[in-house]
């Protein structure tokens, strides 16, 4: 076997923090004091469903044994079954089982990959952790320790077992790989998580009392079924179950309010567990480069869905989302260290300027800020060994490939489909990209939108004053940052509605630094309502300041005066067609949702054949006359419409809806759309192209 990579741990260690904290000891009495408030609870009304059971049974042996007619034998039987029903919901938490199921994961032995289960070895024993049950290979981009839980294993010693994702592998370096698999097993270690372990498994049993109810509904109906009378004591059974939900749904809440405390600080010990044998910087790293990876894998499978299209198979995602980790660096100035793009905290925060802080005392996680403050105040940093973390693994192409595979398990794939290697991906998605990539000039000033030209009075606009000189000046820092800005407002709108309907439960929070109570939830909305609406007036006036800017400065006017013509008109057709398809699913909606009557279906449908299925079809004869639609385009798409127009379709026939016309017109309206929001973005890209071709030829001096 080859030399096992494994980097070094901190030279410093402070043996005193790797004891639970204060914090910790207090959230943890606070879960023990729960958790017994809820046994007395649970005990009582155990007491009291076994004394109504014994009753029952007695009655109901009774009336068997005294009374034996069909009617009394009925009843009886009711009240043994109803009595054993009600005890049965108490204590079925006993017998179920929690299972962690994936069915992504491939179990690896030792034999397969030797370093891998060395370096593992290593480190449990470096964090004083149980070596894995079993070791499973997974494509996500995670990391986790699991194991099936049940009411026995609070009692019993279970064995965990560990998923690696080999999108997390594929996105950290050797050191930054040790310290997330550290965490992992600082839950576990021996010095701070048993407690944590045991409030897990009392939260389930809490769980399944509350909700995890589906085969005890169906056993209740099975002998419900049976008989009228039956039924009624069926109807008993749920009124009863329901009353002892009712009593224990606010312990659960209470429970789970300090679990997810104790859960917080359990992170904040697995951190400082991580730190002590791989560094408390080399952690801070990877949560940061995990958190751009992760949006990279997701982008691999949303390609990997479209490229299913044209019959196209990957035949290693891996590659596919360096790729795209790679393009993002490329695109942000990000270094490369041996090939993976060097992310740092301050980067992945920039992306977040939230002006609403709370907190949430649901999070079962401290947010990354939260953990890099406290792995500060740990201080135990290990320098880095930026080798990949493949280096540790054997056969790697051969797992890759394999996990790849996995990712299409459950897609039906076309006999004649063909795979793509890394090299071809390379090649389409960097062309890809170029097709949607703006003048870098423009420093993402006009990126994922569009100006308001609909709304303009092009001839007045293009005499707007201008308040900048040069390109610099009209497409500066602040300018670029306005749109996400306004971003941010509305996303701070939304967690401050949040706050004020009680979908976060706090009571409090802070805006802007200063502290607010949920009543004030208004008038924070309403700043930041005036912040978006003032924002929205400056980016407007900007837009309308570069056009006129370019209109004057260029050399020649009347071509950039026809490329944001030319823009407009597709855009105010791109306009009326989304209207179009607005009415369209609001007519279709209530027929996969709502129980509709006989006479409102046959209402629908003749608003849906007679008004908007003529104007969906004039539309489209539109869009082919004008050679919008043609033969180019791609997917068939003329012919897929030039079929849709010529045939009469109906929707709903001998009263059922008839399927194949109604997904045969989504398929078709979709595929349009999607055409035309191609259209748009080529006709928008050619506007400011033009426009920037237009000034840059301008003489030196000008």
């Amino acid at each position: 076997m080859k030399e096992v990579l494994y980097p070094g741990a901190p030279v410093n260690i402070n043996a005193e923090k790797l004891q639970p904290s204060a914090t910790f000891r207090m959230q943890a009495l606070k879960v023990i004091g729960a958790i017994l408030l809820f046994l007395l609870t649970y005990l009582i009304l155990l007491a009291a469903s076994v004394a109504l059971a014994a009753l029952c049974c007695y009655a109901g042996y009774w009336l068997i044994t005294e009374i034996p007619r069909i009617l009394t034998v009925i009843l009886g039987f009711g009240l043994i079954v109803f009595g054993a029903s009600v005890i049965y919901f108490m204590i079925k938490f006993i017998f179920a089982v929690s299972k962690d199921e994936n069915d992504a994961r491939v179990e690896i032995t030792e034999q397969e990959q030797p370093r891998l289960f060395a370096f593992i070895r290593q480190l449990t024993a470096d964090t004083n952790t149980q070596f894995p049950k079993k070791i499973y290979l997974s494509p996500d981009v995670n990391a986790c320790v699991f194991y099936h839980s049940s009411f026995w294993s609070m009692f019993l010693p279970i064995r965990k077992n560990l998923e690696i994702g080999l999108g997390l592998v594929n996105s950290i370096n050797v050191s930054e790989f040790k310290a997330v698999m550290a965490h992992e097993f600082g839950h576990f270690s021996q010095r701070s998580m048993k407690l944590g372990s045991f409030t897990y498994s009392a939260n389930r049993i809490i769980h399944n009392m509350l909700y995890d109810n589906t085969s005890y509904v169906s056993f209740i109906q099975g002998w419900a079924n049976i008989h009228e009378y039956l039924a009624l004591f069926g109807i008993l059974t749920f009124k009863m179950a329901a009353g002892i939900q009712w009593v224990l749904r606010g312990m659960y809440k209470f429970i789970n309010i300090s679990y997810m405390a104790l859960s917080r600080e359990m992170e904040f010990h697995a951190d400082t567990v991580a730190a002590s044998v791989a560094g408390g910087n080399n952690l801070i790293t990877a949560l940061s480069r995990i958190e751009v990876a992760s949006g990279c894998f997701s982008s691999s499978i949303n390609s990997a869905n479209e490229r299913l299209k044209e019959k196209k198979i990957a035949r290693n995602i891996f590659l596919n989302q360096l790729t795209i980790f790679r393009s993002l660096a490329d695109k942000h100035g990000l270094p490369l260290a041996q090939g993976l793009p060097h992310v740092t905290y301050q980067f992945v925060s920039s992306f977040s300027s939230s002006r609403v802080n709370f907190k949430n005392q649901w999070a079962s996680h401290p947010s990354l800020e939260e953990r890099k403050q406290h792995l500060e105040q740990v201080a135990m940093d290990a320098v880095p060994d930026e080798t990949n973390a493949w280096a540790i693994f054997d056969n790697i192409v051969q797992i890759q490939e394999s996990l790849t595979t996995k990712l299409y398990r459950s897609v039906k794939l076309e006999s004649n489909a063909i795979h793509y290697d890394g090299e071809e991906f390379d090649t389409w998605y960097h062309t890809r990209n170029e097709v949607y990539n703006l003048p870098p000039v423009y420093k993402g000033f006009y990126d994922s939108r569009y100006p308001a030209v609909l709304e303009w009075d092009m001839e007045t606009v293009k005499d707007t004053p201008l308040s900048v000189t040069n390109l610099e000046s009209l497409f500066s820092e602040e300018h670029v940052g306005i749109f996400n800005a306004i971003a941010n407002y509305k996303s701070d709108i939304n967690t401050v509605t949040a706050i004020k309907e009680k979908n976060i439960d706090v009571r409090s929070f802070d805006f802007d630094g200063k502290k607010y109570k949920r009543k004030d939830c208004d008038q924070v909305i309403a700043l930041l309502e005036a912040d978006v609406e003032a924002a929205n007036e400056k980016l407007k006036l900007l837009d309308k300041q570069a056009f006129a800017f370019f209109y004057n400065k260029g050399n020649n006017p009347a071509l950039v005066m026809e490329k944001y013509r030319s823009f407009r008109a597709v855009h105010e057709r791109t306009e009326t067609y989304v209207e179009l398809l607005k009415r369209i699913n609001l007519i279709l909606k209530p027929f996969y949702h709502d129980a509709l009557s006989l006479e409102e279906i046959i209402s629908a449908v003749n608003v849906l054949k007679h008004k908007e299925e003529p104007e969906l079809k004039r539309q489209l004869k539109s869009l082919l006359h004008d050679g919008i639609i043609s033969k180019d385009t791609a997917d068939d798409l003329q012919k897929r419409s030039e079929d849709f127009l010529y045939t009469q379709y109906l929707y709903f026939k001998d009263n059922a809806f008839v399927d194949e016309e109604l997904n045969l017109m989504a398929d078709v309206r979709f595929a349009v759309l999607d055409h035309l929001q191609d259209v748009l973005f080529k006709h928008y890209k050619e506007m400011l192209t033009e426009q920037l071709a237009q000034y840059e030829g301008l003489p030196p001096g000008s």
